[in-house]
This record gives C-alpha cells, sequence and structure tokens, in this order.
C-alpha cells in the first residue's frame, strides 16, 4: 500500500471514528437526560407501584450511561460528564403537575420510537466489537420494552388524555371567537373600554354556551356507553354456565393464548361471576362498564378554559385602543394558541408543527377576515363610529 493510500484509510478512519464519537456523545447524554427524569418522577410520583416502576427506569437508564461512557472511553474520549439541566427538569416536573403523567409519557412516547432507530442503525453500520453489539442489543431490548409500557399506559390513561385535549380545545374556541369579535368591533368602536366589554359579552355567552354543550355531550355519551354495557351484561347473564365457558375459550383463543390451559382459565373466569361480565364487556367494547367521564367536570373545564381563553384578547384594550390594542391582542392570541395547539398536538400524537401553524393561521385568517368584514360594513352603510 503506498503513502497516499495509508492516508486515504487514516482519513476514513479518522472520519468514521468522529461520527461514532458524535453520535455516542448524544447517546450517552439522553440516557443521562431520561435517568434523571425518571428518577425524580419516581420519587414524586403518588402511586407507590407507577413510582417505583419509574425508579427501576431510571437505574436501567443509568446502566445505559455507564455503557456509553464505557464505550467513548474506548475510543480515546476521557473525563466525560454531562448534568441534565435543572430548568428543563423543572419544566418536566410543571408538565406533570398541570396536565398529568399521561402528558409526560406522550412525551416520551414519542422521542422512544427516534431513539430505538438510531439505535439500531448504529448497531448496524458502526461496526462496533461483538461484546459491544450484544450489549447494545440488549440495551436495544430495554428500550423496546420501556415503548411498550409507555403504549400500555397510554390506553390505560387515554381518558385523561382526551379531557386533557377537551380542556384546551375549549381554550382554542374562545381565544379564536372573542378576538374575532374583539376585531370585528374595533374599526367602529373607538373606545377600548367599549370593545373589552363586547369581547367581555361574547367570552361570558361562549362560556355558558360551550360549559352547557360539554356537560350535554358527555352525559349523552356516558348514556349511550351505560346501555351498551349494560345491554352486553344482561345478555352474558342470561346465558348458561358452559356458554359462558364456550365463548370465553373464543376470546382467549382471539387475544393470542394456545394450549390446553384456555378449558382451564375459561372455566375460572366463568364462576367469578360479576368479575366474568366485565370480562366480556372490556373485550367485547374495549372499555369497562364503569365510565371515567363526569359531565359536571367537564362542563366546568371546558367553560373556565374557554373564558381564559377569552381573556387574552380582550385585556389589551382595556388599556390600550385602537391599532395597538388589536395588535397586542393578536399577538397574545398567537401565543396562547401556539401552547394550546402544542398541547393538543401531544396528546393527539399529531405533528406539533403542523397542529400551530394550521391554528394560529386559522386563527388570525378568523380575525383579519371579521376586521374586513367590520371595515366594509362600517365604509358602505356609512355607519356613525362609536365614540
Amino acid at each position: 500500500m503506498n503513502s497516499v493510500s495509508i492516508c486515504l484509510a487514516l482519513v476514513t478512519i479518522m472520519m468514521d471514528n468522529s461520527a461514532a464519537v458524535k453520535k455516542a456523545l448524544w447517546f450517552y447524554r439522553d440516557e443521562v437526560r431520561d435517568c434523571t427524569i425518571y428518577g425524580a418522577l419516581g420519587k414524586s410520583e403518588q402511586n407507590e407501584e407507577t413510582g417505583r416502576y419509574l425508579a427501576q427506569l431510571g437505574e436501567m437508564e443509568k446502566g445505559h450511561a455507564v455503557f456509553w461512557k464505557s464505550f467513548l472511553s474506548g475510543l480515546g474520549v476521557e473525563n466525560i460528564s454531562y448534568t441534565y439541566p435543572r430548568y428543563k427538569l423543572l419544566f418536566i416536573k410543571l408538565v406533570r403537575r398541570l396536565f398529568g403523567l399521561p402528558m409526560v409519557i406522550r412525551i416520551f412516547e414519542r422521542g422512544e420510537e427516534n431513539v430505538i432507530a438510531e439505535y439500531r442503525e448504529f448497531l448496524l453500520e458502526s461496526g462496533i466489537g461483538k461484546e459491544d453489539a450484544d450489549r447494545l442489543h440488549g440495551i436495544i431490548v430495554d428500550e423496546i420494552l420501556h415503548e411498550d409500557y409507555f403504549a400500555n399506559q397510554l390506553v390505560s390513561m387515554s381518558g385523561r388524555l382526551e379531557s386533557v385535549r377537551d380542556v384546551f380545545y375549549g381554550m382554542s374556541d374562545g381565544l379564536v371567537e372573542v378576538l374575532a369579535a374583539v376585531a370585528g368591533l374595533e374599526p367602529v368602536v373607538k373606545t377600548p373600554v367599549l370593545v373589552a366589554a363586547g369581547g367581555l359579552v361574547v367570552g361570558i355567552s361562549g362560556t355558558l354556551s360551550m360549559a352547557i354543550g360539554a356537560y350535554m355531550s358527555t352525559k349523552a355519551h356516558m348514556e349511550i356507553e351505560k346501555r351498551q354495557s349494560d345491554r352486553v351484561a344482561r345478555e352474558i347473564d342470561l346465558v348458561s354456565h358452559e356458554e359462558k365457558v364456550t365463548r370465553l375459550k373464543g376470546l382467549l383463543q382471539d387475544m393470542g393464548f394456545k394450549g390446553e390451559y384456555i378449558s382451564q382459565a375459561a372455566e375460572s373466569i366463568a364462576s367469578e361471576g360479576e368479575n366474568a361480565t366485565d370480562f366480556f364487556v372490556r373485550n367485547k367494547l374495549g372499555r369497562s362498564r364503569e365510565s371515567s367521564e363526569n359531565p359536571r367536570k367537564a362542563g366546568l373545564q371546558t367553560g373556565l378554559f374557554y373564558l381564559i381563553g377569552s381573556a387574552f384578547p380582550i385585556l389589551p384594550f382595556a388599556f390600550v385602543g385602537g391599532t395597538l390594542g388589536l395588535a397586542l391582542s393578536v399577538i397574545a392570541v398567537a401565543f396562547a394558541q401556539m401552547t394550546a395547539a402544542s398541547i393538543i398536538a401531544l396528546s393527539s400524537d399529531t405533528s406539533i408543527l403542523r397542529k400551530v401553524g394550521e391554528t394560529v393561521g386559522l386563527t388570525l385568517g378568523a380575525a383579519g377576515a371579521t376586521y374586513i368584514l367590520g371595515t366594509l360594513l362600517f365604509t358602505l352603510l356609512r355607519l356613525p363610529s362609536i365614540p
């Protein structure tokens, strides 16, 4: 091999080594982050079982971080240290406090898929040694189990996520409707306090309308669910014990269970009375007989968040009028909509950027349309301005 070939080979090795170091550093910091957050959430979690599992996840991630530190040391990178920023940890705790554990799990569940894909790519393309490859394979299995745990938790907590999403939809409605109202009033009404008063009337009427609508909708949904559950329960209660066992065998087979123990399991479940009925309801309707929805809570939450949303476009007109007041109102609503849209996107597992762009764009479009409409009516009809 001539000198040119040797130089090219050394450059290639150095470039590969640099890429591996950069990627491994990212993995190390990601594991330190997860270790810190899981440990903190585990300590503050009120549910003992959930807290214990989160603490175990933290210890597992700590082991992963140790592996990456050792791996980097093998690449010649020494004295590695990383501390997850305290302000970010406080933000995660705040999200946990305000929106519950389901929202935090949703955030992590979105990230876990990317981490697993990155690990697999690194395992296949980095050309690491067998011992490190075996250890990394074990880490990938751990991460897959984490993702499975998160997915199961999200299924069990779906009702809470829907509640979070619904209240922020209520807030978004308040932002859009009241901003549109004050934007339409601003060209005609020259006194800022009167514009604010008009927006307040729209906000209060919308609050009552949204609260009543949410209450009636949730109540109707509960009644439908109850009728479905009762119908399935009556059907099961009327059949013979042998028929219950036969149906249970079919359910267990559909769930993927195999073997002779299916008959024993079906016989055991069929003898459980109410528990057997609940088992049938859950597997036929995909939910328990007891509804987690509360019509009063849904109405109060939706109305309250609608009222909070309506405050953003109203408050600027309580202090500043004219174009400046409208501009401040639009800016306040845009920032509030970005927050609401981000929460809705997280709880719905959709793209945050797309949801924010769509929501803010529609909001500003509605405000612009009503402002133009108010101006045209004022001009074409030659209406006198209200001082």
